[in-house]
């Protein structure tokens, strides 16, 4: 499966988008204010008229190693 590192133009849009894409399925929040999300999440998004910017596109093995490369959170 192919997933995607996301952003949203605001925080009201990304508010919205989360609430939304975690009712429906797995989403991952980094710290960087990004979010990897399944494809199928992608359309759904634009079906929705959800504004968000697509960074990259990821393997389940690239997912992974994002999440080990992720910044600590700071105390």
């Amino acid at each position: 499966m192919k997933f995607a590192r996301i952003t949203f133009p605001t925080r009201e849009i990304a508010v919205r988008g989360y609430f939304e894409l975690s009712r429906r399925g797995r989403v991952v929040s980094l710290p960087d204010g990004q979010f990897i999300v399944p494809e199928p999440a992608v359309a759904f998004l634009q079906a929705e008229g959800l504004a968000h910017e697509v960074h990259e596109w990821l393997t389940g093995d690239h997912v992974t190693q994002t999440l080990r490369d992720s910044p600590a959170h700071s105390v």
